[in-house]
């Protein structure tokens, strides 16, 4: 026979391991909604190229992929072809040049191909389904909305990029004392 006490005490530790159990998933779980892990990690070296770590995080520590996934997901689900046009075409130049993945690559070459995409000058038989320029412009203008605009979207995250800028969070508009 259970008494009172110890029956409260055994359904606070069922309770409490309960609210852990999110906290031992294996790690081979999708983490985002619209990206695979390996098309994840491509976008993710593309926008830390675009906005790299310095004195503050970079693209990817700043939430830009979530931001992206999450744009992706909730508003524009039709450019989510487009992304994986992109990032298919990108990765299949980049093993069959290289020998391995973009996100694989030094950060050296990483940005030389982009340079090259940038300007139009990778092979166009990778790109046949969208426009090396295009996925280029398009990535490039998200991953700046996701580092700069407001954090309740999926980017900026703890703020970043306004403690960057050295103005005021959360942002109040007619409040911001610039120097």
């Amino acid at each position: 026979m259970v008494n009172r006490r110890t029956f409260i005490k055994r359904c606070i530790a069922l309770y409490g391991s309960l609210l852990l159990m999110p906290a031992c998933k294996t790690g081979l779980e999708r983490q985002y909604r619209c990206f695979s892990i390996d098309e994840g990690e491509c976008l993710g070296a593309i926008c830390e190229q675009f906005i790299p770590e310095d004195d503050f995080p970079g693209a990817k520590e700043a939430g830009c992929i979530n931001f992206i996934d999450k744009l992706l997901y909730q508003r524009f689900p039709e450019l989510k072809s487009d992304y994986k046009k992109g990032i298919q075409a990108l990765d299949k130049y980049s093993n069959e040049t290289f020998g391995k993945t973009f996100a694989n690559l030094p950060g050296k070459q990483q940005y030389v191909v982009l340079q090259q995409m940038e300007r139009n000058e990778l092979p166009e038989t990778y790109w046949k389904d969208i426009s090396q320029r295009q996925f280029f412009d398009m990535v490039l203008r998200n991953t700046m909305q996701g580092y700069y605009g407001p954090p309740r979207h999926g980017g900026n995250k703890d703020y970043v990029s306004y403690r960057m800028m050295r103005l005021d969070y959360p942002l109040l508009i007619g409040q911001n004392r610039y120097e």
